[in-house]
């Protein structure tokens, strides 16, 4: 199953952390931000998108705990690669292969079990227990590739073609 990471459903169940099961304006407003992106945006990106100049200044602990609650629930994958942060829908997003493109910077996800089985079955033939699974391919989208300035030699964008917040 592939999906696109930053195109979530709107049948996901919001975050909540409050006892009545209502979401917080900052979970809300981290979520809104990354949803209404097609990038992965890092925790200084999300910062920017949810202060508000009429309320106080938030800081940047204030929204890596945000991050952490979201993903924790689920909702919010993290790319390790990049230090940046995308809006999943997964019933396992630990079974995430996180497809990056290194032109567009744009990251899909594709739902893999069986790899991930695989590589947990050989973890385990070493006596090894998984406890947290990174896994991230680098490469060019299908968008990417289909563009005329793409050429297939060269592995690296053209500095003139990065977008306007080039990938790390």
């Amino acid at each position: 199953m592939k999906e696109r990471v930053t195109r979530p459903s709107r049948s996901v169940d919001p975050v909540s952390n409050t006892p009545n099961g209502r979401t917080t304006s900052l979970l809300s407003d981290v979520l809104d931000a990354l949803t209404k992106t097609d990038l992965p945006l890092s925790a200084y990106d999300i910062l920017r998108c949810v202060s508000r100049p009429d309320s106080r200044p938030l800081a940047p602990p204030t929204i890596y705990r945000a991050l952490e609650k979201l993903i924790a629930d689920g909702l919010v994958g993290r790319l390790e690669s990049r230090n940046a942060f995308v809006r999943i829908q997964t019933s396992n997003p630990s079974r995430l292969v996180y497809c990056i493109c290194d032109r567009c910077g744009a990251a899909q996800a594709v739902e893999n079990t069986p790899s991930c089985q695989l590589i947990d079955s050989a973890a385990e033939t070493l006596g090894f227990q998984v406890r947290h699974r990174v896994m991230e391919l680098q490469g060019v989208c299908a968008q990417c590739i289909t563009r005329p300035s793409f050429s297939p030699a060269s592995q690296h964008p053209l500095q003139n073609d990065l977008p306007a917040r080039a990938p790390k």
